[in-house]
């Protein structure tokens, strides 16, 4: 493998990675949504998070982290679509928000 290789092989190795990485914190951030609406008594629809946003930001950990966050849509008595976003600061949840939603009748 000559120089010139590695510079061609570079950027396709480094795009695997992110799409590796993405994929593994769009888990995280999908079953901490999951695990934050069943805690809500709503459910969470179609089972997926969304990508909205990406920066980078401070961390306590370390000297940077990638700032994510995923939306996804919740109900709470099926007649509704509601807003939530999970928060991913690295590898951690950060905040989940959830819009607010009319309860169900008790």
């Amino acid at each position: 493998m000559t120089i010139s290789d590695l510079f061609i092989a570079t950027p396709f190795i480094l795009f695997a990675y992110a799409l590796w990485q993405h994929n593994s914190m769009s888990a995280i951030a999908r079953a901490a949504a999951r695990k934050h609406c069943e805690n809500q008594g709503v459910h969470l629809l179609d089972q997926n998070v969304i990508l909205k946003h990406l920066s980078i930001g401070r961390s306590p950990h370390s000297l940077f982290a990638v700032k994510r966050q995923f939306s996804f849509e919740f109900s709470s008595v099926g007649d509704y679509r509601y807003l939530g976003k999970v928060y991913l600061l690295g590898t951690r949840v950060k905040l989940i928000e959830l819009a607010p939603f009319k309860m169900g009748e008790w």
